[in-house]
């Protein structure tokens, strides 16, 4: 089951940061309700949300807060 694990105001911010986990053999999925970005806009109301296995989540937000120092 994918859980999330941040969530982002902006596709970009949250695509780097899938780059850097998936970087670190942790595979991640980004979700947002923007309609395929064609309302780019709608990602402020919702956000961008990075999500990864459940299993790996723990893996994931240590190498997050480690990339945020």
């Amino acid at each position: 089951m994918k859980v999330t694990i941040k969530t982002f105001n902006s596709r970009m911010e949250a695509e780097l940061a899938r780059g850097y986990l998936e970087s670190n053999g942790i595979k991640s999925y980004i979700s947002s309700d923007d309609a395929g970005q064609m309302y780019p806009s709608q990602q402020l109301v919702g956000g961008v949300l990075l999500k990864v296995e459940e299993e790996d989540k723990e893996i994931a937000l240590n190498l997050l807060k480690e990339a945020d120092k």
